[in-house]
């Protein structure tokens, strides 16, 4: 007589043991990163590195608000997009970027912070 778990451990053995289907990529795979590549706040800005290679200036498309930075790159072939927030408030008007040889190198201003203002009691 069969054991009731003999069928649930040849059905579980058949799974493991199987081949997954092959599939033919057109494109290399996508890169999504939560994390834009190398990156540094010094002097009141902050500075990121990202490599893309296989790809070039006309295709990369870079967008900065006020704690996000997302670098966004496609090709025929190549897909990237690279994310990152940030804490400090960054100045999205203030930006400059460079890109040479598949690797793009971004410079951006944090915001001043606010002061305050002294209020003076009438």
């Amino acid at each position: 007589m069969a054991h009731p778990l003999d069928d649930l451990m040849d059905a579980w053995m058949d799974m493991i043991t199987s081949t997954p289907p092959r599939f033919r990529a057109t494109k290399f795979p996508t890169y999504l990163q939560d994390e834009i590549g190398d990156w540094e706040d010094k002097n009141g800005e902050i500075t990121i590195t990202v490599d893309m290679p296989g790809v070039s200036k006309k295709d990369v498309e870079i967008h900065v608000d006020k704690h996000m930075v997302k670098v966004e790159a496609s090709t025929e072939e190549r897909d990237y997009t690279f994310s990152k927030k940030f804490t400090p408030e960054l100045n999205p008007d203030k930006v400059e970027a460079k890109f040479n040889n598949g690797v793009l190198d971004i410079k951006i201003q944090k915001a001043e912070e606010s002061k305050g203002k002294k209020i003076t009691i009438k």
